[in-house]
């Protein structure tokens, strides 16, 4: 289901990571990437980057492992990660990207403080998540957050946003940054 076609298409994949302007040796890191429906183009789109396909679930990391053994990716890297932590290398990525998850995770504030960590000076914050309430795709309405929750959680934790893409029907897409990389823009 997270890799089918109808949901690759909701997600538009492609325009998405055009949108996101990233340079082929960004270090990107895919968190919540499920089978890899960001992570593999991700890996095409930054040729001389690593792109870190993070997910609590070892069953997706080895659907990912086979997709990278198959398209024989060689800069794609599956990393197990904890629920209060993604481990990854501090202060380098470029851009974390976390799309239909961030409802998953229960102690948001701390997890946005260690996200701050691992970004590169400069680094960003991408969000591509389903739109709030009920509507034809994706979960029901009570298992999403409520309108403005995560922007009221990113502001409360020293984020600030930076841009938001009007390129899905379903979704959200925006992308922020720790108030404190204000100068290093």
């Amino acid at each position: 289901m997270l890799a089918s076609e109808k949901r690759v298409a909701e997600l538009r994949v492609a325009e998405t990571l055009a949108a996101l302007k990233l340079a082929p040796d960004a270090l990107v890191a895919d968190v919540g990437c499920g089978p890899g429906v960001f992570t593999l183009p991700l890996a095409q789109a930054c040729p001389r980057g690593v792109i870190f396909g993070v997910d609590v679930e070892p069953g997706q990391l080895d659907v990912l492992r086979a997709a990278i053994k198959d398209k024989d990716l060689a800069n794609v890297v599956p990393v197990l990660a904890s629920y209060h932590d993604p481990h990854l290398p501090p202060g380098r990525m470029d851009l974390i990207l976390i799309s239909d998850t961030w409802h998953h995770i229960e102690n948001r504030p701390d997890y946005l403080r260690r996200l701050g960590e691992y970004l590169s000076p400069g680094g960003r914050l991408a969000f591509v998540e389903y739109k709030p309430g009920d509507i034809p795709v994706g979960p029901p309405g009570k298992h999403k957050l409520a309108a403005g929750q995560r922007e009221a959680e990113l502001t409360a934790a020293g984020w600030e946003p930076l841009e938001s893409f009007d390129l899905h029907t379903w979704h959200d897409f925006e992308t922020w940054r720790p108030v404190s990389s204000k100068t290093s823009r």
